[in-house]
């Protein structure tokens, strides 16, 4: 195989991989008309209405509007939603996960050649390995977070995941990137119940422990 298709087989892994943990990128549909289509309204009246907007967004409205903004931002990074169905972990459990997907069309080079046709089964991890561990932790749990720092000690390369607690207060705690499992699409994807959890890949498996703090 050459290494312009290699290339595009690990472009190809990352892209599937994503696609496995449930992050791939949205699709646009087909926009249509449904309906009885009505004229733009008269111009007058939508100056009328920029007019009126503009009076009312005075310089000091919306410096308000950003200080609300800037709040609420900073509320949600302190302290987002926790994960709803995650419970600390009463019964360990090991099970592996496998990240298969099977193709639903064709999938074509830049030339329109076949490369993977539809109905193929096909392993991201064949392509490209998940290079550290995953760690899922609920922050707002300190005897997890002490767990967390006993397993950083030994996995500095980790990934950090939070599933509840505050990302701001870990990033500053363990001086390192933390990320959040916005609206648990990574344990529910997972099938992870139960934190800490430790995610490492095995063969062409991912290795999934669910463990005591």
């Amino acid at each position: 195989m050459s290494s312009s298709t290699d290339k595009r087989g690990a472009r190809f892994a990352a892209a599937a991989l994503l696609a496995a943990l449930g992050s791939a990128p949205l699709q646009a549909s087909e926009i249509r008309v449904i309906g009885q289509t009505w004229p733009v309204a008269e111009p007058d009246v939508i100056e009328w209405m920029k007019a009126k907007m503009a009076e009312s967004l005075t310089p000091e409205v919306m410096a308000s509007l950003r200080e609300e903004q800037t709040a609420a931002f900073r509320a949600y990074l302190e302290h987002p939603p926790a994960v709803e169905g995650v419970t600390r972990t009463s019964t360990p459990e090991l099970r592996w996960f496998d990240p298969s997907i099977v193709l639903e069309h064709d999938v074509l080079d830049h030339e329109g050649r076949v490369l993977w046709p539809a109905g193929t089964r096909y392993n991201p991890l064949d392509y490209r390995r998940l290079s550290r561990e995953l760690l899922f932790v609920d922050a707002g749990d300190e005897d997890q977070v002490e767990w967390l720092e006993t397993r950083l000690a030994g996995h500095g390369n980790a990934l950090v995941i939070l599933v509840g607690g505050s990302p701001r207060a870990m990033m500053e705690r363990f001086q390192r990137y933390v990320a959040f499992d916005q609206k648990g699409q990574l344990v529910a994807r997972l099938g992870i119940r139960q934190v800490p959890a430790i995610v490492s890949q095995e063969r062409n498996l991912l290795r999934i422990e669910e463990v005591r703090p």
